[in-house]
């Protein structure tokens, strides 16, 4: 068995939560469900499962799971975008600029430069 990145998690059901990889989270009504347990504290999204988000769905895209959740300023556009691009800074990924910030930055370069050696 290959083991996949994790990409978000939630602690129900217990006693082992859920975990999220890339083909769960390729699909929008499973991201509309994970958006809303993390709107209410109750799942978390990784910095590489921001990357995937934005990376897979883009802003438009989103946005549109947003509204489907009435997970963050569904009513707005606008701030909605705002949120979501806050949300991907906070975990240490940033959107505009596809980078890793802090330890998540260096271990991926660390398994970059290991990888090509």
């Amino acid at each position: 068995m290959t083991q996949q990145l994790l990409l978000a998690w939630q602690p129900l059901p217990e006693p082992g939560g859920t975990s999220y990889h890339p083909d769960d989270l390729a699909d929008p009504e499973t991201v509309a469900r994970l958006f809303q347990a993390a709107a209410r504290y109750r799942a978390h999204v990784t910095p590489q499962g921001w990357r995937f988000l934005w990376t897979h769905y883009g802003l438009k895209g989103l946005l549109r799971i947003n509204r489907q959740s009435n997970a963050w300023a569904d009513d707005d556009d606008r701030d909605a975008a705002d949120q979501l691009v806050s949300l991907a800074r906070i975990t240490g990924y940033d959107p505009a600029t596809d980078r890793f910030r802090g330890q998540v930055e260096r271990l991926e370069t660390t398994a970059f430069v290991a990888a090509a050696n």
